[in-house]
């Protein structure tokens, strides 16, 4: 899973050798982090093999080493086939979707994901709560939302060559309807966009850690 993270993030130049540095640090992974972080990277990826602790939380030494970098982040949290063989490329793709630019983000990572492997994908959206209910102009306006995100997802997928549905739950909290999708279709790759919260700990909010704690599947959260 890391290996498709990082060849998607490569060059569009297909003829530009991969080049890969190696290099080795005395000090504490956070502390070398830190110190790697400061020669200017627009991107950190952490895959390290225990990632997350009990109660859906980030273990200590992923949020150390999130804590020493302070641009984006790809945490990637892998379940299952893509620990016993890594190189295997994920057979389906889910990617919540909720019309921020966060989500957004994620789903334009998923799809390069996909066509770098040539997986389907299915872009989720979950209406907020109410949205479908009261005010007839209330309901009109979630729904033209509803619309309008499901075909920008429709035409990225398109953009990226690569075979994409869609879905939509509105009666379900967020974390329900991801873990409930994830198992009814046998996704092996969830790939969400959230967002750092305050604190000592990394947390990207309640329904992020409910995904790393339940999940079947393999995770890639992706923070600004």
């Amino acid at each position: 899973l890391l290996y498709v993270i990082l060849w998607i993030l490569m060059p569009a130049d297909e003829t530009a050798p991969a080049d890969v540095t190696i290099r080795k640090h005395d000090a504490p992974t956070d502390e070398a982090v830190a110190k790697e972080a400061k020669k200017g990277y627009d991107l950190l990826v952490v895959g390290i093999d225990k990632t997350r602790s009990k109660g859906g939380s980030f273990d200590e030494g992923v949020s150390r080493i999130a804590s020493a970098f302070e641009g984006p982040l790809a945490i990637v949290a892998g379940y299952g086939d893509h620990l016993s063989e890594p190189e295997r490329s994920p057979a389906h793709i889910l990617v919540p979707v909720t019309g921020s630019e966060v989500s957004r983000r994620a789903a334009d990572v998923a799809m390069a994901i996909a066509s770098a492997c040539d997986c389907p994908v299915t872009a989720l959206y979950v209406a907020t709560s109410g949205a479908n209910n009261g005010h007839k102009g209330r309901v009109f306006r979630a729904r033209r939302q509803e619309q309008a995100i499901m075909k920008d997802m429709v035409e990225m997928a398109d953009h990226h060559d690569v075979t994409a549905k869609t879905a939509v739950r509105s009666d379900l909290a967020p974390r329900d309807a991801i873990l409930g999708e994830a198992n009814k279709g046998a996704h092996d790759l969830i790939v969400m966009g959230v967002s750092r919260r305050p604190g000592d700990k990394l947390f990207f909010g309640d329904t992020a850690a409910a995904v790393l704690e339940h999940s079947p599947a393999s995770i890639v959260f992706l923070a600004s």
